[in-house]
Order: C-alpha cells, then structure tokens, then sequence
C-alpha cells in the first residue's frame, strides 16, 4: 500500500485531535459557565447581570471542534468517510458557524433591551470590548457599577479602568 506524503503520522494526528479536545472542552465549558452566569443573573434579579458575547462565539467554535474531533478519530481508526458523512459535516460546518455568527447577536439586543427596560444600564467601567468580543456588565444602579469596579480595582489597582476612579489615580493635581 502506497502511503500518501501528505498524510500525518498517527502520532501527530493524536496530538492534533488531543488539541482540538481541550480546545473543544474549552468552548463548551466558557460557553455554559457564562450562560449559567447570565441566567442566574436574569431569572434572580441580582444587581449586576453579565453578557458575555465571546461565550456564544465559543459555542458555534466547540461545534465545529466536535465535528473535526469525530472526522479525526475516523481518519484514526482508518475509516473512510462517505458521501452522506460528508453532507452532514458540511451541514454540521455551516450550523455551528452560523451559531458563532447570528447567536451572539440574537442574544445580545433582546437581553440588552430587556434589562434597560427592567431599569438596568450598562456599566462602562465594568464592561469591555476586544474586536467583536464584547463582555457586557448591566448594574441596577450607578452607585453599585462604581462599586464593582472599585472592589476590582482593590485587587489590581494597574487596571485602565481603575485611573478613572480618584482614589486610584495616579496622575498629580497641581504643579510640582
């Protein structure tokens, strides 16, 4: 039997799918801590309620990961994939990048509307923002945003956020 040049030793194929495991794992697990988070925060009218974009982009990733896992210990096991398998990776391919696409967006506005309808804002000091990751704080009240981010910046002064509070200001009022 002629072995393809381009074909992985099992050795790498098992590290590789070792990889897409943890990183699979990873996904699913960020993705149900911050659903959990932001159900509890929902259904229990607590003063803070955290959105946290990135966890349903993680979703749609870990389904694209389960799908990739499945094809590798195929490959592993020397099993060829049929056309039917094939469709329904595709399908499989096209779903859970549609979830890391449109989810995260059909989360994000109905929840933020129903918290600002519930009285809610969103706390700038606590949220943030990296490319389309968006981790979104909303507060009861102003005075307990300010809270939050003065425990947090208690624990780490360093903080961007935290030159915005006085007390943990270190730029000098005056002349020297």
């Amino acid at each position: 039997m002629h072995k393809d040049e381009n074909e992985l030793a099992p050795w790498k194929l098992v590290a590789g799918l070792t990889v897409f495991a943890i990183l699979t794992a990873f996904g699913f697990g960020y993705f149900g801590y911050y659903l959990s988070l932001l159900l509890k925060g929902l259904f229990s009218a607590a003063e803070s309620v955290t959105l946290n974009k990135g966890a349903f982009y993680c979703l749609g990733a870990a389904i694209i990961g389960c799908m990739l896992l499945y094809f590798g210990v195929r490959k592993l096991q020397g099993k060829t994939v049929s056309t039917i398998q094939n469709r329904r990776a595709s399908l499989i391919f096209f779903i859970g990048l549609g979830i890391a696409v449109v989810l995260p967006q059909l989360i994000h506005y109905p929840t933020a509307s129903y918290l600002q309808a519930q009285g809610y804002s969103e706390c700038a000091l606590q949220s943030r923002q990296w490319l389309h990751d968006k981790v979104m704080v909303f507060t009861v009240t102003p005075e307990h945003c300010i809270e939050l981010a003065r425990a947090d910046c208690e624990e780490a002064p360093v903080r961007q956020k935290c030159r915005l509070l006085p007390q943990f200001s270190t730029s000098k009022t005056g002349t020297d």
